[in-house]
């Protein structure tokens, strides 16, 4: 699909009015001849062909009858109209602050654009909308508060873009599968859980994501991967649903790395502990910080990695 090109004023659209116009010339007709053929006063049709006046759906109609020109054909014009004004309307509305925030995430804007989410040529206004929908927020400024309320397990002198962080976050957000799960998850059966893993862990790599996201989907875990931004050096995401499910999300995708294992197994720790909310995400950094949940959440990860039981 073509992208329109910006720089274009709302004086310089064309509105559905200057069709009528067009045709009035081509036919040789009056604008008072026409206003008396559709029935309506030739000072209403005048603010019509101005673009002062919408075509309504009877005037349509009469348009219809006059030209010989489906009323159909009169809405969708009005329609489209009406639609390049709101988009341009849009494109107005874009703040300077939002094309900071939009040259902070330009990894992000690439990785969408890899993915097809984004098309490759698009002005800056353009982007930011489009953001704006895909990321369900109506400021880009806003991804900064929402990566704020969640980067307390972040380090000391972590070097965290917020605008990345949020962006990545929301990208988590979208990765939730639309199929419902059947069966919430268990913290009895984890031993179970933690044994097929390690079978998905000896066969061929180019399996291995499906083959645990089918798995984990199975015990209440709906699972993704993404990879970490610069900016963003996370490690994992997880949030509890209110049906007891939970949504997870490892910000790296090399299988073969022993740092994806341990990762998987230390934010499946995390849910094993019980160290969730009710509501809200939990997301790990790279290094988390010190402390007894992630502490702990390292020894569940070595025990499964290791030869003890679990």
């Amino acid at each position: 699909m073509a992208v329109k090109n910006l720089g274009i004023s709302d004086e310089l659209l064309i509105c559905p009015g200057e069709t009528i116009a067009d045709l009035l010339e081509e036919r040789g007709i009056t604008q008072k001849e026409l206003a008396q053929r559709v029935g309506t006063s030739e000072a209403f049709l005048s603010s019509v062909i101005h673009g002062k006046k919408d075509i309504s759906r009877g005037l349509a109609k009469g348009l219809e009858y006059a030209l010989g020109v489906p009323s159909s054909f009169w809405l969708n014009l009005q329609a489209n109209y009406d639609a390049e004004v709101l988009e341009r309307s849009e494109e107005q509305s874009v703040e300077p602050t939002e094309k900071e925030v939009l040259a902070s995430i330009s990894d992000v804007v690439r990785y969408l654009r890899i993915q097809k989410i984004l098309p490759d040529k698009l002005a800056q206004e353009q982007k930011v909308i489009r953001l704006r929908k895909y990321f369900q927020i109506s400021n880009l400024v806003g991804l900064k508060t929402m990566a704020r309320e969640c980067a307390f397990r972040f380090p000391e002198n972590t070097k965290i873009d917020y605008d990345v962080l949020g962006a990545w976050m929301c990208l988590c957000s979208k990765k939730a599968s639309e199929k419902k799960m059947t069966s919430c998850f268990d913290p009895e059966k984890i031993g179970e859980l933690v044994k097929r893993i390690r079978k998905i862990r000896e066969r061929k790599p180019e399996d291995t994501l499906r083959n645990l996201k089918q798995l984990l989907f199975q015990y209440g875990i709906d699972f993704g991967v993404l990879p970490a931004f610069r900016g963003a050096p996370v490690q994992g995401w997880i949030v509890r649903k209110r049906d007891d499910t939970y949504q997870m999300v490892l910000g790296m995708e090399d299988v073969t790395s022993e740092s994806f294992w341990f990762s998987l197994f230390h934010e499946i720790g995390h849910i094993v502990n019980g160290d969730l909310g009710k509501i809200g995400p939990y997301v790990d950094g790279l290094k988390p910080r010190p402390g007894e949940k992630e502490t702990l959440a390292d020894d569940f990860a070595r025990q499964c990695l290791g030869n003890v039981s679990s």
